[in-house]
């Protein structure tokens, strides 16, 4: 997994998500460059207003001021000499006029910064949204074996908070990032042009707003990782208790969850206080470092001021430009906190991104089914002990192939494989003769309709859980799946049809109404394949003779590969394949492996005793 510097995920963040929006950007950037020239036009105005209440009227605008002789000294001059004034008559209506303009560049300023807040609104949510969807899309890229190492409470966490987390410092990047140095460069060069000496404390000044920043630096970038990723245990823990309801209350484990619970809260309570200490610590540290530089340069100034170097209105000019300076030094060290934030969200996203598929695509597509599935020599494991090895199968159009075994025989993994859901370690998968994976995934997988033996459905209508991920199919195919499903009557009956809401999991529907409709949305698209794993054995006998009698007409026809619950739904299987320990024992038809295969036969004398014994049940 490469792991990429700071500067590079910020470069990444950038050019990925901000670059693509460059017209709202150079928008947002021209907003924030008219906003910071009119803050600089702030003392500006203020120097000749100070000038004419202090009694300096005009004072020097009969010496012309160049821009290298600038200083606060002489900007109240340098301003009339600007507008082409030469001497004021009604000072308070020229005080008027001037606080006027005062206001009124206040109030373009903040018409600006709001504008600017909206563009960066807008460049934001859509960047963020743009993430949500790139890492949702390679998210659904990875195969099967990165789920199963990671809980899905943690990849939500990802998906939703990181993602808004990268992207919620765009105005402190754009904004204070690049028009502070600028404000900071106006300010300081007036500062330093009317008392050299106060250099001095600009320098110091920026030294200690840089060492505080230094030293908050990594430690906030640990806690907001840490703070991160404590939210994700959180998330992944309200979901499993969400999604194991029935569990929970059938156990009355209710309180036990709830300490669960507690001891995650009490980690993420810990960590945002820690991450509140550090990055609101900082701001009473930068507040009692301003107070200190402003002290220093009011000392400094007083001394000017008393030894006549400076006027009474440019010492307040001088005040009033410090303080800006310091306000400046302060939103960088904020900004650098807030960078720290989206650096270290950043970090744990690319961490998703440098994540790549265990099963790679191939490169050709695959439309249609001829002739075969041929499993030669396939051998796997999950990175244990092995569990399937030296697999030789062919499963040939029209055949309907059952798979039986005792649990944790292979059977579902040799599923898996079939599907390629994962790749065998060892051995070859080839349908119509090519490799599999030589194959686009998703085309493979179009031949196929899956039904699981746990039937989930999305919370959407019903319609819209059979038709899924079939594109164009017609009212006509969705009623024809469900007949065939033995889905349709009971549809029918319900107030709203087909348009009815499922709710969440299916979970407003019984077992076998869920399972019926799974078989119909495997149908639904009419594809070539058909796989059943186990797909009536946890429903009760009515539910599962519905079920079956649906199975028994969709595979009708087709070719399909059954795992089997229940021997006696495939006793006239065109092949059934004897699965035990991670190899095939025998393949063969009911009649033959019941005389010749041990597993197999002891398998159903189980079942046939199991089914006599609640026969006898039921008739006493």
């Amino acid at each position: 997994m490469k792991r990429t510097t700071d500067a590079q995920g910020l470069v990444w963040l950038l050019r990925t998500y901000i670059a693509p929006r460059w017209r709202a950007t150079v928008l947002l950037l021209a907003a924030t460059l008219l906003a910071t020239a009119l803050a600089a036009v702030f003392p500006v105005l203020l120097a000749p207003i100070l000038d004419l209440a202090l009694g300096n009227p005009v004072a020097g605008a009969a010496r012309t001021v160049s821009p290298g002789q600038l200083s606060l000294q002489n900007l109240g001059a340098a301003f009339f000499q600007w507008i082409g004034v030469d001497a004021v008559h009604d000072r308070f209506r020229a005080i008027l006029l001037l606080c006027g303009a005062y206001v009124l560049t206040g109030v373009l300023k903040g018409g600006l910064d709001f504008a600017s807040y909206l563009i960066a609104l807008h460049v934001r949510v859509r960047a963020a949204a743009a993430m949500q969807l790139d890492l949702f899309r390679h998210l659904l890229g990875l195969s099967m074996s990165f789920f199963t190492r990671r809980r899905t409470g943690e990849l939500l966490s990802r998906l939703d908070n990181d993602t808004r987390v990268a992207t919620a410092g765009l105005e402190t990047l754009i904004g204070t990032v690049l028009t502070a140095p600028l404000l900071v460069g106006a300010y300081g060069y007036l500062l330093v042009k009317t008392s050299p000496r106060l250099v001095l404390a600009a320098g110091a000044a920026a030294g200690l707003h840089y060492g505080v920043t230094r030293a908050m630096r990594v430690p906030i970038r640990r806690l907001v990782s840490g703070q991160l990723s404590a939210f994700g245990d959180l998330v992944a823990r309200l979901q499993e208790a969400i999604l194991s309801i029935r569990v929970i209350k059938s156990f009355g484990a209710e309180a036990a969850e709830v300490k669960r619970l507690g001891a995650a809260l009490a980690e993420v309570v810990r960590l945002n206080m820690r991450f509140g200490v550090y990055k609101h610590g900082e701001e009473p540290v930068r507040a009692a470092v301003n107070y200190v530089i402003e002290g220093s340069i009011l000392l400094l100034a007083a001394w000017e001021l008393v030894s006549g170097r400076l006027t009474a209105p440019t010492f307040f000019l001088f005040l009033y430009v410090g303080r800006m300076v310091m306000t400046q030094f302060g939103l960088l060290g904020s900004a650098s906190s807030q960078l720290q934030t989206v650096l270290a969200a950043t970090r744990r996203i690319l961490d998703v991104f440098d994540e790549r598929p265990a099963v790679e695509d191939g490169v050709e597509s695959i439309t249609s089914f001829r002739d075969r599935i041929s499993l030669r020599a396939v051998s796997f494991d999950y990175g244990g002990g092995p569990v399937l090895s030296g697999i030789d199968l062919d499963v040939h159009k029209g055949e309907m192939v059952a798979l039986v075994g005792p649990s944790g025989a292979g059977k579902s993994t040799l599923i898996d494989l079939i599907l390629r859901l994962y790749d065998p370690v060892s051995g070859v998968i080839s349908i119509d003769g090519r490799d599999l994976r030589t194959l686009r995934q998703s085309s493979y997988r179009q031949l196929f309709g899956v039904v699981s033996q746990e039937a989930l459905l999305f919370n959407a209508t019903i319609r819209a859980n059979i038709t899924y991920g079939r594109d164009g199919l017609t009212d006509d195919d969705v009623v024809r799946a469900a007949t065939i499903a033995n889905a349709h009557e009971f549809i029918a009956g319900f107030p709203q049809g087909y348009d009815t809401i499922v709710g969440d999991r299916g979970m407003r529907l019984s077992g076998g109404q869920r399972q019926r409709i799974a078989i119909a949305r495997a149908i639904a698209g009419r594809p070539p394949l058909l796989v059943l794993d186990e797909a009536t054995s946890s429903l009760d006998s009515e539910s599962e003779r519905l079920v079956q009698q649906a199975i028994d007409r969709a595979i009708e026809g087709a070719t399909s590969i059954v795992i089997a619950h229940r021997l006696s739904t495939v006793l006239h299987a065109d092949k059934i394949v004897v699965l035990n320990g991670g190899v095939v024992e025998a393949i063969g038809r009911h009649s033959d492996l019941l005389a010749r295969n041990a597993t197999y036969a002891r398998l159903y004398r189980l079942q046939f005793a199991e089914t006599e014994a609640l026969e006898s049940v039921s008739k006493g």
